[in-house]
């Protein structure tokens, strides 16, 4: 059973004990571990979105996904082996996000658009930019996740 929905807005923390208290199971089903700890991956870039240097968003990361794996595994197992297949279950979260989208505005009865955010991760996809691009030249600060960016027009067909 995961939470398929883990994310920083999904938890507290009680910064006098350290307890961490996980809420908003709605979502919750059977999957992949590494579906969660992708998830909270995805979200968590927000935290340094806006650093311009690639190298200190990296870094940020992979501290942030240390403590939380930390936290995780000491809840569930985690074969190190699984932890490889990262950058393949933040792609998984961004098919998910992806059908989501498309499945709301269907749900609400309105045309399917494909706007900046959707076409970013549409790109982040078809092009195998690993880590939703977090790392990569498509990536902008001034508008994260966004296809409307400095550098848009190399990726229009």
């Amino acid at each position: 059973m995961i939470h398929f929905d883990y994310n920083d807005g999904n938890y507290s923390i009680d910064f006098d004990n350290g307890q961490i208290t996980v809420y908003d199971f709605d979502n919750s089903c059977f999957g992949w571990y590494m579906y969660d700890l992708a998830d909270l991956w995805r979200s968590g870039v927000g935290w340094t979105s806006r650093e311009q240097d690639a190298g200190k968003r990296k870094k940020f990361m992979d501290d942030y996904f240390k403590t939380a794996l930390e936290g995780y595994r000491s809840e569930t197992k985690i074969e190190d082996s699984m932890l490889d297949k990262l950058p393949l279950f933040i792609k998984v979260t961004l098919m998910e996000n992806i059908v989501d989208e498309f499945e709301c505005m269907w749900n609400n009865g309105e045309e399917p658009k494909c706007d900046e955010w959707l076409s970013y991760c549409i790109k982040c996809l078809e092009d195998d930019i690993p880590y939703m691009g977090f790392f990569h030249e498509i990536y902008s600060v001034k508008n994260p996740l966004s296809m409307r960016n400095e550098i848009f027009s190399l990726f229009v067909m």
